[in-house]
Protein backbone atom coordinates (compact mmCIF):
# COMPACT_ATOMS: atom_id res chain seq x y z
CA UNK A 1 0.00 0.00 0.00
CA UNK A 2 0.85 3.53 -0.30
CA UNK A 3 2.29 5.83 2.45
CA UNK A 4 -1.01 7.90 1.94
CA UNK A 5 -3.54 4.68 2.14
CA UNK A 6 -1.47 3.86 5.35
CA UNK A 7 -1.67 6.91 6.66
CA UNK A 8 -5.80 7.17 6.17
CA UNK A 9 -6.25 3.81 7.58
CA UNK A 10 -4.04 4.44 11.04
CA UNK A 11 -5.71 8.10 11.31
CA UNK A 12 -8.92 6.23 10.39
CA UNK A 13 -8.14 3.55 13.45
CA UNK A 14 -7.79 6.39 16.19
CA UNK A 15 -10.13 9.05 14.67
CA UNK A 16 -12.87 6.36 14.29
CA UNK A 17 -12.55 5.22 17.87
CA UNK A 18 -13.08 9.37 19.01
CA UNK A 19 -15.70 9.58 16.74
CA UNK A 20 -17.96 6.66 17.88
CA UNK A 21 -16.77 7.94 21.49
CA UNK A 22 -18.46 11.11 20.99
CA UNK A 23 -21.29 9.79 18.96
CA UNK A 24 -22.52 7.61 21.59
CA UNK A 25 -22.01 9.65 24.98
CA UNK A 26 -25.16 11.12 25.43
CA UNK A 27 -26.67 7.79 25.10
CA UNK A 28 -24.09 6.08 27.50
CA UNK A 29 -26.53 4.15 30.30
CA UNK A 30 -29.72 4.56 28.24
CA UNK A 31 -31.05 0.92 28.29
CA UNK A 32 -32.31 0.14 24.13
CA UNK A 33 -35.74 1.72 23.33
CA UNK A 34 -35.94 4.46 25.78
CA UNK A 35 -33.87 6.89 23.84
CA UNK A 36 -34.49 8.68 20.81
CA UNK A 37 -32.58 6.74 17.85
CA UNK A 38 -29.72 8.19 16.54
CA UNK A 39 -29.44 8.83 13.17
CA UNK A 40 -26.65 11.74 13.11
CA UNK A 41 -23.81 12.88 15.43
CA UNK A 42 -25.76 14.69 18.35
CA UNK A 43 -25.86 18.63 19.23
CA UNK A 44 -23.62 19.28 22.35
CA UNK A 45 -21.74 15.44 22.37
CA UNK A 46 -18.11 15.41 23.26
CA UNK A 47 -15.99 12.46 24.12
CA UNK A 48 -15.00 10.53 27.17
CA UNK A 49 -12.32 8.09 28.90
CA UNK A 50 -12.18 5.95 26.20
CA UNK A 51 -10.68 8.73 23.98
CA UNK A 52 -8.47 10.29 26.63
CA UNK A 53 -6.65 7.12 27.43
CA UNK A 54 -6.12 5.96 23.98
CA UNK A 55 -4.61 9.51 23.86
CA UNK A 56 -2.37 8.89 26.85
CA UNK A 57 -1.49 5.54 25.23
CA UNK A 58 -0.72 7.38 22.00
CA UNK A 59 1.41 9.73 23.41
CA UNK A 60 3.65 6.94 25.57
CA UNK A 61 4.02 5.07 22.17
CA UNK A 62 5.21 8.22 20.25
CA UNK A 63 7.37 9.57 22.90
CA UNK A 64 9.37 6.65 23.90
CA UNK A 65 8.83 5.30 20.79
CA UNK A 66 7.95 1.61 22.40
CA UNK A 67 6.08 -0.02 24.62
CA UNK A 68 6.39 0.67 28.70
CA UNK A 69 3.66 -0.14 30.95
CA UNK A 70 4.51 2.15 33.88
CA UNK A 71 5.21 4.78 30.74
CA UNK A 72 1.53 4.38 29.98
CA UNK A 73 0.28 4.19 33.54
CA UNK A 74 2.26 7.70 34.73
CA UNK A 75 -0.16 9.43 31.58
CA UNK A 76 -2.82 7.52 32.69
CA UNK A 77 -2.59 8.80 35.85
CA UNK A 78 -1.84 12.26 34.50
CA UNK A 79 -5.42 12.23 33.06
CA UNK A 80 -7.28 10.82 36.38
CA UNK A 81 -5.48 13.06 38.67
CA UNK A 82 -4.87 16.05 36.68
CA UNK A 83 -6.99 15.92 33.28
CA UNK A 84 -4.51 15.14 30.87
CA UNK A 85 -5.02 14.35 27.52
CA UNK A 86 -9.33 15.02 28.61
CA UNK A 87 -11.60 17.30 26.56
CA UNK A 88 -12.66 18.38 29.97
CA UNK A 89 -10.83 19.91 32.94
CA UNK A 90 -11.27 16.54 34.44
CA UNK A 91 -11.10 12.99 34.03
CA UNK A 92 -14.32 12.57 32.54
CA UNK A 93 -16.34 9.00 32.73
CA UNK A 94 -13.55 7.06 34.20
CA UNK A 95 -14.72 3.53 35.11
CA UNK A 96 -14.05 2.01 38.47
CA UNK A 97 -11.87 -0.56 36.86
CA UNK A 98 -9.82 1.49 35.51
CA UNK A 99 -9.94 4.00 38.32
CA UNK A 100 -9.01 1.10 41.05
CA UNK A 101 -5.84 0.12 39.14
CA UNK A 102 -4.84 3.86 38.22
CA UNK A 103 -5.31 4.50 41.64
CA UNK A 104 -3.20 1.80 42.92
CA UNK A 105 -0.80 2.47 40.83
CA UNK A 106 -0.18 6.26 41.73
CA UNK A 107 -0.20 5.05 45.61
CA UNK A 108 2.07 2.01 44.71
CA UNK A 109 4.63 3.18 42.43
CA UNK A 110 4.08 -0.55 40.09
CA UNK A 111 1.11 -1.72 38.13
CA UNK A 112 -1.88 -2.58 40.33
CA UNK A 113 -4.03 -4.46 37.50
CA UNK A 114 -7.42 -5.52 38.58
CA UNK A 115 -7.68 -8.95 38.36
CA UNK A 116 -11.53 -10.12 38.86
CA UNK A 117 -13.37 -7.76 36.15
CA UNK A 118 -14.27 -8.89 32.84
CA UNK A 119 -14.90 -5.37 31.92
CA UNK A 120 -14.19 -3.53 28.58
CA UNK A 121 -12.10 -0.68 29.92
CA UNK A 122 -8.47 -2.00 27.71
CA UNK A 123 -10.54 -2.81 24.51
CA UNK A 124 -11.92 0.89 24.72
CA UNK A 125 -8.26 2.39 23.87
CA UNK A 126 -6.80 -0.56 21.89
CA UNK A 127 -5.84 0.88 18.96
CA UNK A 128 -3.15 2.88 18.97
CA UNK A 129 -1.09 -0.66 19.62
CA UNK A 130 -2.15 -2.48 16.63
CA UNK A 131 -1.36 0.83 14.54
CA UNK A 132 1.93 1.17 16.06
CA UNK A 133 2.70 -2.72 15.67
CA UNK A 134 0.94 -2.70 12.29
CA UNK A 135 4.22 -3.81 10.44
CA UNK A 136 4.25 -7.23 12.67
CA UNK A 137 0.79 -9.22 13.27
CA UNK A 138 2.31 -11.64 15.69
CA UNK A 139 4.66 -8.92 18.27
CA UNK A 140 0.90 -6.64 17.17
CA UNK A 141 -1.25 -9.66 18.91
CA UNK A 142 1.41 -10.03 21.77
CA UNK A 143 1.52 -6.18 22.29
CA UNK A 144 -2.01 -5.67 21.80
CA UNK A 145 -2.65 -8.32 25.03
CA UNK A 146 -0.14 -6.82 27.05
CA UNK A 147 -1.64 -3.47 26.93
CA UNK A 148 -4.48 -4.35 28.57
CA UNK A 149 -2.26 -5.18 31.87
CA UNK A 150 -1.93 -1.80 32.98
CA UNK A 151 -5.54 -2.41 34.29
CA UNK A 152 -6.98 -5.25 33.72
CA UNK A 153 -4.71 -8.33 34.37
CA UNK A 154 -8.06 -11.13 33.78
CA UNK A 155 -7.35 -13.48 30.53
CA UNK A 156 -10.73 -13.05 28.82
CA UNK A 157 -10.01 -9.12 28.54
CA UNK A 158 -6.21 -10.03 27.73
CA UNK A 159 -7.33 -12.43 24.62
CA UNK A 160 -10.19 -9.82 24.04
CA UNK A 161 -7.76 -7.25 23.08
CA UNK A 162 -5.43 -9.96 21.15
CA UNK A 163 -8.23 -11.01 19.13
CA UNK A 164 -8.93 -7.40 18.10
CA UNK A 165 -5.77 -6.15 17.71
CA UNK A 166 -5.54 -9.05 14.99
CA UNK A 167 -8.32 -7.67 13.40
CA UNK A 168 -7.27 -4.41 13.55
CA UNK A 169 -3.92 -5.01 11.69
CA UNK A 170 -5.65 -6.98 9.26
CA UNK A 171 -7.61 -4.21 8.08
CA UNK A 172 -4.63 -1.42 8.30
CA UNK A 173 -2.71 -4.00 6.06
CA UNK A 174 -5.83 -3.69 3.34
CA UNK A 175 -7.61 -7.00 3.78
CA UNK A 176 -10.91 -7.40 2.97
CA UNK A 177 -13.72 -7.88 5.15
CA UNK A 178 -14.02 -11.61 4.75
CA UNK A 179 -10.56 -11.83 5.52
CA UNK A 180 -10.61 -9.66 8.54
CA UNK A 181 -13.22 -11.46 9.86
CA UNK A 182 -11.93 -15.06 8.75
CA UNK A 183 -10.41 -16.97 12.00
CA UNK A 184 -6.77 -18.14 11.44
CA UNK A 185 -6.34 -20.58 13.93
CA UNK A 186 -2.66 -20.79 13.42
CA UNK A 187 -2.47 -17.46 14.96
CA UNK A 188 -3.37 -18.71 17.95
CA UNK A 189 -1.38 -22.98 18.40
CA UNK A 190 1.03 -21.45 20.75
CA UNK A 191 -1.39 -19.42 23.12
CA UNK A 192 -4.93 -20.64 22.44
CA UNK A 193 -7.73 -18.10 22.90
CA UNK A 194 -9.82 -17.88 25.95
CA UNK A 195 -12.71 -20.19 25.31
CA UNK A 196 -15.37 -17.06 25.18
CA UNK A 197 -13.14 -14.86 23.23
CA UNK A 198 -12.21 -18.24 20.74
CA UNK A 199 -16.41 -18.20 20.07
CA UNK A 200 -16.46 -14.44 18.77
CA UNK A 201 -13.22 -15.10 16.77
CA UNK A 202 -15.22 -18.12 14.95
CA UNK A 203 -18.46 -16.15 14.64
CA UNK A 204 -20.56 -16.22 17.58
CA UNK A 205 -22.03 -12.75 16.46
CA UNK A 206 -23.00 -14.31 12.75
CA UNK A 207 -26.86 -15.56 13.60
CA UNK A 208 -27.40 -12.81 16.57
CA UNK A 209 -29.29 -9.96 16.81
CA UNK A 210 -30.31 -7.56 19.69
CA UNK A 211 -31.86 -8.60 22.26
CA UNK A 212 -28.99 -11.50 22.15
CA UNK A 213 -26.18 -8.80 20.73
CA UNK A 214 -25.91 -6.13 23.86
CA UNK A 215 -23.90 -3.32 24.04
CA UNK A 216 -22.48 -3.65 27.87
CA UNK A 217 -20.14 -2.86 30.32
CA UNK A 218 -18.72 -6.85 29.36
CA UNK A 219 -16.35 -7.43 27.00
CA UNK A 220 -17.54 -10.37 25.58
CA UNK A 221 -20.81 -8.35 24.70
CA UNK A 222 -18.80 -5.29 23.68
CA UNK A 223 -16.60 -7.04 21.05
CA UNK A 224 -19.55 -9.11 19.83
CA UNK A 225 -21.56 -6.46 19.49
CA UNK A 226 -18.92 -4.29 17.91
CA UNK A 227 -18.50 -6.86 15.38
CA UNK A 228 -21.56 -7.59 14.69
CA UNK A 229 -22.16 -3.74 13.64
CA UNK A 230 -19.03 -3.99 11.48
CA UNK A 231 -20.16 -7.33 10.11
CA UNK A 232 -23.49 -6.43 9.23
CA UNK A 233 -22.88 -3.14 7.31
CA UNK A 234 -21.16 -1.68 4.06
CA UNK A 235 -19.76 1.79 5.61
CA UNK A 236 -18.43 3.66 9.02
CA UNK A 237 -21.77 5.15 9.26
CA UNK A 238 -23.95 2.58 9.07
CA UNK A 239 -21.82 0.46 11.03
CA UNK A 240 -21.54 2.83 13.69
CA UNK A 241 -25.51 3.84 14.16
CA UNK A 242 -25.89 0.14 14.87
CA UNK A 243 -23.82 -0.05 17.36
CA UNK A 244 -24.62 3.15 19.09
CA UNK A 245 -28.57 2.55 19.44
CA UNK A 246 -27.66 -0.65 20.75
CA UNK A 247 -27.52 1.76 24.05
CA UNK A 248 -25.77 0.71 27.36
CA UNK A 249 -22.43 1.47 27.57
CA UNK A 250 -23.27 2.91 23.95
CA UNK A 251 -19.90 5.31 23.66
CA UNK A 252 -17.94 2.44 24.21
CA UNK A 253 -19.18 -0.24 21.83
CA UNK A 254 -19.31 2.54 19.48
CA UNK A 255 -15.46 3.43 20.11
CA UNK A 256 -14.77 -0.13 20.02
CA UNK A 257 -16.47 -0.63 16.68
CA UNK A 258 -14.57 2.51 15.44
CA UNK A 259 -11.18 1.35 15.96
CA UNK A 260 -12.00 -1.33 13.30
CA UNK A 261 -14.26 0.20 11.32
CA UNK A 262 -11.92 2.77 10.72
CA UNK A 263 -8.81 0.89 10.31
CA UNK A 264 -10.98 -0.82 7.52
CA UNK A 265 -13.05 2.14 5.56
CA UNK A 266 -9.95 4.35 6.24
CA UNK A 267 -10.30 8.06 7.60
CA UNK A 268 -11.80 9.32 4.04
CA UNK A 269 -14.41 6.86 4.74
CA UNK A 270 -15.74 8.33 8.25
CA UNK A 271 -18.52 11.11 7.66
CA UNK A 272 -17.36 14.78 7.41
CA UNK A 273 -19.84 16.30 9.18
CA UNK A 274 -18.83 13.71 12.06
CA UNK A 275 -15.37 14.62 11.96
CA UNK A 276 -16.21 18.33 11.93
CA UNK A 277 -18.13 18.13 15.22
CA UNK A 278 -15.08 16.17 17.03
CA UNK A 279 -14.24 17.88 20.30
CA UNK A 280 -10.18 18.51 19.70
CA UNK A 281 -10.61 17.48 16.19
CA UNK A 282 -7.24 19.04 15.70
CA UNK A 283 -5.29 17.20 18.65
CA UNK A 284 -6.48 13.79 17.98
CA UNK A 285 -5.68 14.04 14.16
CA UNK A 286 -2.24 15.22 15.12
CA UNK A 287 -1.77 12.46 17.23
CA UNK A 288 -3.51 10.19 14.96
CA UNK A 289 -0.43 11.16 12.33
CA UNK A 290 2.53 11.12 14.51
CA UNK A 291 1.28 7.57 15.35
CA UNK A 292 1.60 6.88 11.80
CA UNK A 293 5.02 9.02 11.62
CA UNK A 294 6.57 6.94 14.27
CA UNK A 295 4.94 3.59 12.74
CA UNK A 296 5.87 4.73 9.09
CA UNK A 297 9.03 5.55 9.69
CA UNK A 298 10.46 3.57 12.77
Amino acid sequence: MTHMTTLDKSLGAIVGLAVGDQLGCLVEGKSPGSFDRIRDMPDGSFWTDDTAQALCLTDSLISIQGFDLDDQLNRYADWLYEGYMSCKEWAYGCGPTARLAITNYRESGHASPVKDQETNGALMRLAPVPVFYSRDLKTGIVMSGESAKSTHDNVTCIDACRLYGSLIIKALNGEDKKSVLTHEPELWMDYPLDQSILSIATGSYLEKDPPAIKGTLDIVNSIEAALWAFDRTSSFGEGALKAVNLGDDADTTTAIYGQLAGAFYGYSGIPQDWKTSLVDRALIEYMGKKLHEVRFNG
